[in-house]
């Protein structure tokens, strides 16, 4: 009887491995996605800007920052959501690892992982390049809309 044990307890093993594999090699996959999207994000942005400015008619710098600030919103949201995943994948990667550890009375010395929440997938220290992005745009329609800007709460 002992031997079906163990024999339970290695096909749990297996199974548990091979999940784990399977989890970390989508973490890896989901991690360089969020690296292409901040490589994507930046060329497209200077296509963008470079097409915008040689119209024939000038474009105006509000026009630019608007234009600008949405596909960068629209980056940093996919890649937040890809942040997301990963460090869901990693929570559940974690999830099995202390059940091979219980089920071999190993004692867990790591703490426990985070939960994993939308809000720290949106601002977090890899977002950096979109709230860059974004800051700059606001600043730039301050400074281009200012006299408005003035004049509407001088009144």
């Amino acid at each position: 009887m002992p031997d079906n044990i163990d024999n339970k307890a290695k096909c749990a093993d297996e199974i548990d491995r091979a999940a784990i594999d399977q989890i970390f090699e989508s973490t890896l996959q989901i991690s360089n996605q969020c690296f292409e999207y901040k490589k994507l994000c930046v060329t497209v942005l200077g296509v963008i800007v470079a097409a915008l400015l040689k119209i024939d008619t000038p474009t105006s710098f509000t026009t630019i920052a608007i234009v600008v600030m949405v596909i960068g919103i629209g980056f940093w949201l996919c890649d937040a959501i890809a942040y997301f995943y990963q460090k869901k994948n990693r929570s559940v990667m974690d999830k099995i690892t202390h059940k091979i550890q219980d089920r071999h009375l190993i004692e867990c010395t790591d703490e426990p992982s985070k939960p994993v929440c939308w809000y720290a997938a949106i601002l977090n220290i890899s977002m950096v390049l979109y709230m860059y992005i974004s800051l700059s745009c606001i600043i730039v329609l301050l400074y281009d809309n200012w006299p408005k800007l003035t004049a509407y709460f001088v009144k």
